[in-house]
Formats: C-alpha cells, structure tokens, sequence
C-alpha cells in the first residue's frame, strides 16, 4: 500500500469515550531514545506530545534513505573488491579504493536505497555483531561516503 492509504481502524479513547480511528500501514523505525522518558512514560504522550518528543530524538534522521552515487562501481577481483569511480563529477578521480569486508558489505546494502535502519536489520541477520556496533559502522559508512559524494541522500 502506498503511503497515506488506510491500513485498518484502531480504537482509540480520548478522554471522554471510545472511538475508531483509521490508521496509515505502519512504518517502524529505531529512534534512539535520548529524551530522556521511560517507555510507559512515551506510551502515555499525546500524538502531539509524542511528534514533539520524536522530534527531540531526531527522528527524521532515521527516516532517510541513502544510496551508492551511480558514478562509482565496485568489482571482484581475484577475490578482492575494488571501487572505481567512473563518473565525471567525482570527488575521487584517478584511484581506485580497496574496502575492507564491512565497507563491502554496506556498499552492497546501499546499492539500491536504503535507510540506516534497514541496513542494521540486514546486519544483524547476517552476522555475529551487537546492534550498536553495525549501526555505529553504518552511521560512519555513511557519513564518509557522504563527504567524499560517494554516497548520497535521496528520497
């Protein structure tokens, strides 16, 4: 379903009776929780309180999706992985990067675009690796291809 189509009803109290509401699919992301509150206390927020506080824990940062710059291609060769920038525009001209087993990984995960968020689920799946520690990496992948315009934003 595309989003803005009704997903189904949920009920919903307001203080002064019970009514149905229509709700969108929903979409589920991690959002750090540094507001401070306890889950019962976020539970317990008006949807307006509750925008605010995601607001505060940079929601909207979880919800964007990045992907590898069709300039530059990666290859296996003889069992190890080059990058080749092929595109005019590049920062990177004249090299060729060699990425470590994490660096491939993500790259492979941000061939096609991605969240941060879905790219820790696929970690996580795929290795042995704590959840802080593959989205640390995720966060600092991104953030270097980001500033070599490796990688860029899109929506």
């Amino acid at each position: 379903m595309s989003k803005g189509v009704p997903f189904g009803n949920i009920l919903t109290f307001d203080g002064k009776g019970y009514f149905m509401r229509q709700y969108e699919k929903p979409e589920f992301h991690y959002v750090p929780n540094t507001g401070g509150l306890s889950g019962k206390e976020i539970a317990e927020l008006s949807d307006e309180e509750l925008a605010e506080y995601l607001k505060k824990c940079n929601f909207q940062e979880e919800k964007k999706c990045y992907r590898v710059k069709p300039d530059f291609v990666m290859r296996e060769i003889a069992g190890e992985y080059a990058i080749v920038p092929v595109g005019e525009e590049s920062l990177i001209s004249n090299a060729v990067m060699t990425p470590n087993d994490t660096a491939v990984f993500f790259w492979k995960a941000f061939q096609k675009p991605s969240t941060i968020e879905d790219v820790v689920k696929k970690g996580i799946n795929e290795y042995e690796i704590s959840e802080d520690k593959i989205r640390s990496a995720a966060h600092r992948f991104i953030t270097e291809t980001l500033r070599y315009q490796v990688c860029e934003e899109v929506k």
